[in-house]
């Protein structure tokens, strides 16, 4: 009885080993397409390949001023082929075919498959999609309205540090420390020269 109830242990922790890895990767692959998803709503890639689209640019501009207003045919080249690979190298790194996979692990990996199930619901709601259209305006106004009260703030800053300033200018300074003592040298005079016979 031992002998023939092994082989079919054997053959069930065989069923196991095969049938486990696939069931794990299935919900791996069904987590990271919520994660991906969830990237689609929020608008992920768009966002990615806006701010390439401003390094790019920032880039071009740079070559066009070090080039300046009347380049020469070969400086025009060399500021063309400078733009041309500055601009492969920041899709290599920056484009959304490379970074999907990098965004897709970030979410995965600090979000439940449950919690990415909830969120997605929500963002498909009319306050969802209200929420996401309104979002880059809201940021903007947010940013001008901080950027109003800085404006505000400087000059009051600058006013309490000019008079901490001041203050410390008037206030009488400490006397110098006296010199440290050590052992007495002879003072720097010449010697006397021998008197030559006459």
């Amino acid at each position: 009885m031992l002998i023939s109830s092994r082989p079919h242990r054997l053959a069930f922790l065989l069923v196991l080993t095969l049938t486990i890895p696939p069931a794990a990767r299935a919900d791996e692959a069904s987590h990271r397409a919520k994660a991906q998803e969830m990237m689609a709503l929020l608008r992920t890639q768009s966002m990615v390949k806006q701010i390439s689209d401003n390094i790019t640019k920032q880039v071009t501009d740079a070559a066009a001023s070090i080039a300046g207003e009347n380049p020469s045919p070969a400086i025009k080249i060399k500021a063309a082929d400078f733009v041309k690979q500055s601009t492969q190298l920041i899709d290599t790194q920056l484009g959304w075919n490379s970074m999907q996979a990098g965004f897709t692990d970030v979410y995965a990996k600090n979000f439940t498959e449950g919690e990415l199930d909830g969120i997605i619901a929500f963002y498909k709601t009319p306050a969802g999609i209200s929420l996401l259209d309104k979002m880059p305006t809201v940021n903007s106004q947010v940013t001008q309205f901080g950027s109003t009260r800085m404006t505000a703030l400087q000059p009051q800053m600058k006013k309490l540090f000019d008079d901490l300033r001041k203050s410390a200018a008037t206030e009488p300074q400490k006397p110098a420390a006296p010199p440290t003592l050590g052992a007495p040298t002879a003072p720097a005079t010449s010697a006397p020269k021998p008197s030559t016979p006459k």
